[in-house]
C-alpha cells in the first residue's frame, strides 16, 4: 500500500511567488468573466450602452491594475492552493441540514477533507 499526502494552503500561507501566481490566475478568471451587462442597475438613466461600457471599462481597469480587489476576492472565498499557487479544486456538499462537507477533486476523484457541523443558534 502507498500513502500520498496532498498539502493545501490558504492564500496567506503561500510564498510571495505562489501568491503572485494565484493573483494572476484569479485576475484572469475575474476579467474573462466580466461583461458590460454585469453593471445593469435597473435604472434606464444609467443603463445606456455608453454608461454600461464606461462602468465596465472602469471596473475592468481597476481589477487589471490593482491586486487589492483580487486578494480580497480570494480571501473572502477562502480558496485553497497547492504550494506553487495553483488553485485547488474544492467542492462543497450539504448532505443534510446539519453539516457541510468539503471535498478536494483530484485526478477526477473526490476526497473528503472535512465535515463541518452547522452551528445551531438559540431560537
Amino acid at each position: 500500500m502507498k500513502t500520498a499526502n496532498i498539502n493545501l494552503y490558504s492564500f496567506c500561507e503561500l510564498s510571495d511567488e505562489a501568491k503572485e501566481r494565484a493573483i494572476d490566475e484569479h485576475r484572469r478568471f475575474l476579467l474573462d468573466d466580466m461583461r458590460p451587462e454585469d453593471f445593469i442597475s435597473g435604472d434606464p438613466e444609467y443603463d445606456t450602452p455608453e454608461a454600461l461600457e464606461e462602468a465596465y471599462n472602469s471596473e475592468y481597469w481597476y481589477y487589471y491594475e490593482n491586486d487589492e480587489p483580487i486578494v480580497e476576492s480570494i480571501e473572502c472565498n477562502e480558496y485553497l492552493f497547492y504550494s506553487d499557487g495553483e488553485l485547488a479544486h474544492i467542492r462543497y456538499k450539504f448532505p443534510d441540514h446539519e453539516r457541510r462537507e468539503m471535498y478536494l477533486v483530484y485526478a477526477g476523484v473526490e476526497i473528503l477533507l472535512e465535515s463541518i457541523p452547522f452551528k445551531t443558534f438559540p431560537a
